[in-house]
């Protein structure tokens, strides 16, 4: 996906320079992630939240927050499977009490 349609899916005003560091970001997130617990077709345990959290917000690609996570689940890797994928948004869910909350 070029840079203007990453920036039309996700509602920013991005360059293309701006682009490949929110995409290099996610890449560092995604890592930390696996890094913490290794991606398998189970749920993350509660334990590893609080160091998905950490990176998330060591790594969020955006100014605000909730748009940051919002953006990180849209573009979670495809191949990660459902229980991981739903477990990382599980852990990210209480960077979103702002915005729902709000």
């Amino acid at each position: 996906m070029k840079a203007p349609e990453f920036a039309t899916k996700h509602d920013i005003a991005a360059t293309a320079a701006d682009v490949s560091r929110i995409r290099t970001a996610l890449g560092r997130f995604y890592g930390a992630v696996a890094a913490a617990t290794p991606v398998a077709d189970s749920y993350i345990q509660i334990p590893h939240g609080e160091a998905i959290r950490a990176s998330f917000l060591q790594h969020n690609p955006l100014s605000g927050q909730g748009h940051g996570v919002a953006l990180a689940l849209a573009e979670m890797p495809a191949e990660w499977p459902p229980k991981y994928r739903a477990s990382v948004a599980y852990h990210l869910a209480p960077l979103m009490d702002g915005v729902v909350n709000s």
